[in-house]
């Protein structure tokens, strides 16, 4: 998963990034993706954020 190009919402503007890390919530077990975004926005330029809930769309791997 890790070096995966993705897009996710931030702020509610769709952000292109690459996968640095997958984890999972300690008490859930959720999935969770952190994406370093391409432009920082402001002062953020890593999200995490959960497929599962998340909009988030990987780019295909041609």
């Amino acid at each position: 998963m890790n070096g995966r190009r993705a897009w996710v919402s931030v702020d509610g503007e769709p952000r292109l990034g690459t996968v640095v890390r997958y984890s999972y919530a300690p008490k859930t077990g959720a999935p969770l993706l952190a994406v370093e975004l391409d432009d920082p926005v402001g002062d953020t330029d890593e999200v995490v954020v959960n497929p599962q809930i998340d909009d988030v769309l990987f780019e295909s791997e041609a």
